[in-house]
């Protein structure tokens, strides 16, 4: 690891609050950093926030420490590693790379080592999540469909299962069409995802773990998207565009997908949403105006 806790102000913002009214609510997003940053991921123990960032020209891996503000850089190719997915255990983060010559799940040792390789696809591998057992990586992949140009949508991603060496890797959705950003619920036993029904309709569906029993929850024509359980299974959290044909907000729903209810009101893209692990705080993506950094706003609370 390179530390670069001396960044200096250009890269590490002080904290800074906005307060917005929503439905009645108050909710203070909170902007963590000053630079071009994104796909948040929290550590397990929740002090620690891994994400992306252009900072050095190419996207690389870094970790930030939230009480102490130290900023550490975990990869350093001249390629880009993006989209980081903590470890149960707090000891590896899984990402997402291009230095193949196209991109491929890797996964990086925090005590120190070369990333490894995870998935050999050659072709499309993106959206890591580990399982609550560390035992397995879920992601999507275009592997059975490489051309994509010929694809029905433009695209076909599958959703996989794979050992975090590279072995065992399983195929769970088989319909041939945009299935992205899947995630273990905290038991295991269901698959969280976004599925592309149409140019300008995704949608949040589930899955028992086999692929078994898909049915969509959010059943809006907006673009409902990037979907996270909540640590104790019960909501998930999502981005859409359902009240602006521009602006994306984030919004929290049971696990049914009832009682949805919109989180922030900020102009711009509001996406990738990540629950913290005691379950108070939901870190997302905020771009506007071609800057982009990590808010944390806090959870509803039941």
């Amino acid at each position: 690891m390179i530390s670069v806790q001396n960044a200096g102000a250009g890269l590490v913002a002080s904290l800074f609050i906005l307060v917005n009214s929503v439905a009645g609510q108050t909710i203070e997003p909170r902007k963590l950093m000053g630079t071009i940053n994104e796909e948040s991921s929290w550590s397990p123990d929740g002090k620690t926030i891994a994400f992306d960032s252009i900072r050095s020209g190419k996207l690389n891996i870094y970790t930030w420490r939230i009480e102490t503000r130290e900023l550490k850089r975990i990869t350093t190719t001249e390629a880009n590693d993006f989209t980081p997915e903590w470890s149960p255990d707090g000891k590896q983060i899984a990402f997402v790379s291009d230095r193949t010559g196209h991109n491929e799940i890797f996964a990086v040792d925090l005590n120190g080592g070369v990333p490894r390789q995870v998935t050999k696809d050659n072709s499309d591998a993106i959206h890591p999540h580990w399982s609550p057992d560390g035992q397995r990586i879920i992601y999507c992949s275009a592997r059975d469909n490489p051309n994509q140009t010929n694809a029905p949508e433009g695209e076909v991603y599958e959703i996989y299962t794979i050992k975090p060496d590279g072995t065992d890797a399983k195929r769970i959705t088989q319909d041939k069409g945009i299935n992205t950003y899947p995630n273990y619920s905290p038991d295991g036993r269901q698959i969280l995802f976004r599925k592309v029904l149409g140019e300008k309709n995704s949608e949040v569906f589930v899955m028992n773990g086999d692929g078994s029993s898909m049915r969509n929850l959010t059943n809006d024509p907006a673009f409902d998207g990037w979907p996270r359980w909540s640590p104790d299974g019960k909501r998930i959290v999502f981005g859409s565009n359902r009240e602006s044909k521009t602006d994306y907000e984030i919004y929290v729903m049971n696990a049914d997908g009832s009682s949805v209810q919109r989180l922030t009101n900020l102009p711009g893209r509001n996406t990738s949403p990540k629950w913290s692990p005691d379950g108070k705080k939901i870190s997302f993506d905020h771009a506007a105006q071609g800057e982009c950094d990590i808010f944390t706003v806090d959870a509803p609370q039941k």
